[in-house]
């Protein structure tokens, strides 16, 4: 059986994003897209509009400032393709969490099938539950601080 990717190989393919502006949910993946770097095999307007279906049908919020958009559909064959995008937002945005708070920061999920997919959004929402990631976060790291924090045997539990 395959291993599952993990956070860190996830993230290694994609990249960590600054001062992503925009005044609501769409605007903000609307933001991120147009400055995601070149991906393999994607059409960036197909991702849009799927990121934007998404979220019609439920906020992707999850609660303490972090959103995790995904599409619904996969957006790979292979799992050597799906990665991992951190945005830092340049300002909170009402995202209709649960527990109310608006979102500084997304966590975009690009994978290639359910497995990966779910053990991804899990991890996420794991970590997006320590307050020592919170803190971590709020400083908006850049790729390879979040990299060695996630490499910290602590976290990995």
């Amino acid at each position: 059986m395959e291993p599952f990717l993990t956070l860190s190989i996830m993230l290694e393919r994609g990249d960590v994003y600054f001062n992503i502006r925009g005044s609501s949910s769409p605007e903000v993946i609307s933001s991120l897209v147009k400055v995601l770097r070149p991906i393999k095999c994607i059409d960036k307007e197909a991702l849009l509009k799927s990121l934007v279906e998404r979220e019609e049908l439920g906020s992707t919020a999850i609660g303490s400032g972090y959103a995790i958009p995904h599409p619904r559909k996969f957006c790979y064959q292979d799992k050597e393709s799906a990665c991992l995008a951190i945005a830092y937002l340049d300002q909170p945005v009402e995202w209709s969490a649960l527990d109310g708070k608006p979102v500084n920061c997304l966590f975009l999920v690009l994978s290639a099938d359910t497995k990966d997919h779910l053990v991804t959004l899990s991890e996420l929402a794991r970590l997006a539950e320590l307050p020592e990631f919170s803190r971590f976060i709020a400083k908006k790291p850049s790729k390879q601080d979040v990299l060695e924090f996630l490499a910290n045997p602590v976290i990995q539990q």
